[in-house]
């Protein structure tokens, strides 16, 4: 006999005896039926029952019915805006893990196990600030062994500069909630936002921590009418920044050449000592020099193009993040022509005409430059969005997008 078959031999002896059980236990109680149930009380009468006692009874089943309907008009009234509520209460809770994700040391909201320093390089506040990164050279001759971190050619030797981190109270109304996901679970490829979400192979984070960040950054955000009202004073404060940049570096070098020439006209300083000055007064000379052009740039500028600068140079051209904060910096690589391409596509040399052709393309570049499109939308004349594309309908006025997009078609 195979083993299969004796447990179905023994499942059906068990279940049959059980079966047993219960019919004889059953009919064995029909043959003798107990006349009086042995547990049986006496109770009261049915004259004592249907008197003061049956009043109060049905009295407070009246009262446990009043009681019953009022909770349920209660409930029903309350429940369509119990789950606003929770939802309210989980963004809440949502924004305030997020406030100790962005934090720093600075930070009211600082966790030494949780906060990932994102202010560091955003500020405290969310309003931009800067990060250290390192840049390594791209020249072909850089490129040899024997130029590599050789002292003697220093224009091969990586070089740290101040990346100008963008101010995340903007970033809502630049960039749609999905758009503000991707770039915090995959960073910025040749910046320094580095990839946080695990869904980038790179980053620790999960789904609900990169979505935490970023509904705190849809709670800082400022208003589109502040926006655009700073905005409105932006292009003259970079004009009066580009001069005072001039005056500065003008102050520094006069003191400079003055303290050479003081120190060439005292027989006693030593010759290290007039190399050193003298270092120092050239190399601010040099400075003093790119700024002085660079200020002369901007002040040929028109409104456009300083607007150019300040909302769409940091992806349409190369080095600008960090060309921005030190445009003296006579160690630094040439900027290349504005709106030469880097993380954005090439604007020069007649692009934007083909992309946007005539009247109807310039109305579909605003609209471009306004709204942008849904990744894999079209734009202008086969132009296919990858989604990355910021829109500044909620951060500028009509006059100064149009005054953008007059720029962009000269470039």
């Amino acid at each position: 006999m195979s083993f299969r078959l004796t447990l179905i031999l023994l499942n059906v002896l068990v279940i049959g005896g059980l079966l047993g059980v219960v019919f004889w236990r059953v009919f064995s109680l029909r043959r003798s039926p107990e006349s009086t149930p042995a547990n049986l009380t006496p109770f009261l009468e049915d004259e004592a029952l249907e008197g003061r006692r049956l009043e109060r009874v049905l009295g407070w089943t009246l009262l446990f019915s009043v009681v019953m309907i009022l909770s349920l008009l209660a409930y029903f009234l309350w429940e369509p805006f119990r789950q606003p509520i929770m939802e309210d209460g989980f963004l809440e809770r949502s924004v305030d893990r997020g406030a100790v994700l962005f934090a720093n040391k600075a930070s009211e909201h600082y966790n030494s196990e949780f906060s990932l320093l994102c202010a560091d390089c955003h500020g405290v506040d969310g309003t931009g600030g800067v990060a250290i990164q390192t840049l390594q050279p791209e020249a072909d001759e850089c490129q040899l062994k024997k130029n590599k971190n050789n002292p003697d050619v220093p224009e091969c030797a990586p070089q740290q500069v101040q990346w100008t981190a963008p101010n995340l109270t903007l970033a809502p109304l630049r960039y749609k909630r999905a758009q503000l996901i991707d770039i915090v679970t995959y960073g910025r490829e040749g910046t320094p936002m580095p990839a946080w979400g695990v869904k980038s192979g790179k980053g620790p984070k999960n789904v609900q921590s990169i979505n935490d960040l970023v509904n705190y950054l849809q709670s800082i955000k400022v208003t589109s009418d502040e926006a655009m009202k700073n905005a409105e004073t932006a292009v003259d404060d970079y004009r009066k920044s580009a001069d005072a940049l001039v005056k500065g570096l003008q102050d520094e070098s006069d003191k400079a050449a003055a303290a050479l020439l003081e120190a060439q006209a005292d027989p006693a300083t030593s010759a290290d000592d007039l190399d050193g000055l003298q270092s120092d007064a050239d190399r601010l000379a040099a400075e003093l020099a790119l700024a002085i052009t660079y200020r002369d740039d901007v002040e040929a500028l028109t409104d456009g193009g300083v607007l150019f600068r300040l909302n769409c140079a940091r992806c349409h051209t190369k080095g600008w993040s960090y060309y921005e904060n030190d445009p003296a910096n006579i160690d630094m690589a040439p900027l290349p022509a504005m709106g030469s391409g880097a993380y954005g596509p090439n604007l020069t040399n007649g692009s934007v005409l083909l992309q946007f052709p005539g009247k109807v393309g310039q109305q579909n570049q605003t609209t471009w430059v306004t709204d942008g499109v849904p990744e894999q939308g079209v734009y202008g004349v086969r132009g296919i969005s990858s989604g990355r594309m910021p829109h500044f309908g909620k951060v500028l006025t009509k006059e100064q997008i149009a005054a953008i997009i007059e720029y962009e078609r000269s470039l």
